[in-house]
Order: structure tokens, then C-alpha cells, then sequence
């Protein structure tokens, strides 16, 4: 298995070597090099893959919930916040069943629900947040053109491929370098308007987000019914004790005389 040439002599030569166990060796079931791979890096070593299949004793699969991830820009999104309220408002209800199991199917339609609209799309979950899709459609046409080099190196045509190549690798070294300065220069004025504002603990998320660190979502500010930023924890406590004193404690107004012309139910009592 051969994976890299020599520039010189043109001979390829064999440089990686797979190493198993010698119990497993019976496992190894296929060993292939991969162009393409590497057309995305730019090198002349190929990378080399191993397939293998373990006999194991089976373990019993512990099932782990996985926390939903939404798109933070599809909830501030107007468009969005309209397809789910119509869809909630379509949503239909069990009247057969108690108060618990209409709480649960409610909760259950909801989350349902919101992972469908507000969910994250599959190519932005572990995509790098100052990626454009600019940047990534200039990667894929420098993969494509490095695998064409490869394809043609000893052809007529090898240097015009080269040259191809050559130009998609600077034009993607530029953007690449041009958004991480625009990304560092939003962050930079988002955690200074932070600070301005006095809403130290949001500056401070961020910097820990940038290093890597958890959001700790006990300590995320919120807003009173001015719209003003509560940085101390006791305020906090407070705005979110009046907020559920609110939204539990309904005031009606009620008709008095409507309750007076109910009449009392009378239950039998058997002995």
C-alpha cells in the first residue's frame, strides 16, 4: 500500500504501516489509501484507512437524552415565530384524557414541534461560527481542483491544474484570514457594548465562551418590565418571583350574581 511519491524520481513509496493486534488480526477486513481526503489540506500523503470487525460481547445500550439544539437566529426570525404560533394554534386535543396526560401530550407536541422549525440544520451544527457558506464553496472547489492535479500530474495538462489549484488555495487563505479578523471585530464590539451597558455578566459569557468554557445559565441576565439589564442575582430572584406570581395568579372579574343563581348540587347520603 503505497501513499506517497517522491518528487524527484516519481516512485511512489510505502510509509504508513497499520499495526493490530495479533488476536485481532483476523478483524482486518480491508486497508485502502484516499485521495480526495487530503485535497482539502493540500499534501502529497495520501491517507490511509483501516476497516476492521470486532466479535464483542454485546453491552446493553443505555439510552441518553440529548439535548435539543435550536438555531438561535431562526428564533429571532419573525417568519419562524409565525409557522410555529399557526401551527400550535392547529394543534388538537385529547378530551377523553385527565389534566396530567394534556399537560404531557402538550409538552411533548411543543418540543416535538419546536426541534422541527427552530432545530439546527445538520451542515451548521459543527460548523465553525465565522464559516460563511463563501468560504465553503471555495474549499470545495480547492478539493476538487488538488484531486484533479493528483489525477493528471504526469499529463500535458498537470501545471494548468497546478496553477488552478494554486489560485483556489491563496483565494482561500485570504477569506479565511479576512473573516476571522471581521469575526474578532464583532465579538470585540459586542463585549464592549456589553460593558457600556453595564451588563458585565454577558461580557463575560462571551469571553468564556471564546475559551471555551460552559454557558452557565444561572447566571445569564435578564430584563424587567422596563427593559432594563438586572446584573445582581437578588434583583433576578425577585423579577422572576413577580414574573410566576403573574402568570399563575389570575384575577377575573366575576359576576356575583351569576354564582348565586347556581344552585348547590345535593349528594344523597346512603348509609
Amino acid at each position: 500500500m503505497v501513499s506517497w511519491m517522491h518528487p524527484g524520481n516519481k516512485e511512489w513509496h510505502m510509509l504508513d504501516y497499520i499495526q493490530v493486534n495479533r488476536k485481532f488480526r483476523f478483524s482486518v477486513e480491508d486497508v485502502r489509501v484516499h485521495r480526495t481526503a487530503t485535497g482539502a489540506i493540500g499534501t502529497d500523503h495520501h491517507l490511509s484507512r483501516t476497516k476492521l470487525k470486532f466479535h464483542l460481547r454485546s453491552r446493553r445500550k443505555v439510552m441518553q437524552h440529548k439535548n435539543s439544539q435550536l438555531d438561535k437566529k431562526k428564533l429571532k426570525n419573525d417568519d419562524f415565530i409565525k409557522i410555529f404560533q399557526n401551527e400550535l394554534t392547529k394543534r388538537t386535543t385529547n378530551t377523553s384524557s385527565n389534566i396530567d396526560e394534556k399537560y404531557n401530550e402538550f409538552v411533548h407536541y411543543t418540543k416535538n414541534l419546536s426541534e422541527t422549525i427552530f432545530g439546527q440544520d445538520n451542515e451548521c451544527k459543527k460548523q465553525k461560527e465565522w464559516m460563511t457558506k463563501e468560504i465553503l464553496h471555495i474549499i470545495d472547489k480547492k478539493a476538487q481542483a488538488f484531486l484533479q492535479w493528483q489525477n493528471n500530474r504526469h499529463s500535458r495538462h498537470g501545471t494548468k491544474y497546478y496553477e488552478q489549484y494554486r489560485r483556489l488555495r491563496k483565494l482561500a487563505n485570504k477569506k479565511i484570514k479576512i473573516r476571522q479578523v471581521e469575526y474578532w471585530d464583532e465579538l470585540s464590539e459586542e463585549i464592549e457594548n456589553s460593558i457600556k451597558q453595564h451588563d458585565s455578566s454577558t461580557a463575560f459569557t462571551m469571553i468564556r465562551r471564546l475559551q471555551g468554557g460552559k454557558t452557565n445559565v444561572e447566571n445569564l441576565p435578564i430584563q424587567d418590565k422596563n427593559g432594563n439589564i438586572l446584573n445582581n442575582s437578588r434583583d433576578r430572584m425577585m423579577r422572576w418571583k413577580e414574573h410566576f406570581f403573574e402568570l399563575l395568579n389570575v384575577h377575573l372579574n366575576i359576576d356575583q350574581t351569576i354564582l348565586q343563581s347556581i344552585a348547590p348540587s345535593t349528594n344523597p347520603i346512603t348509609e
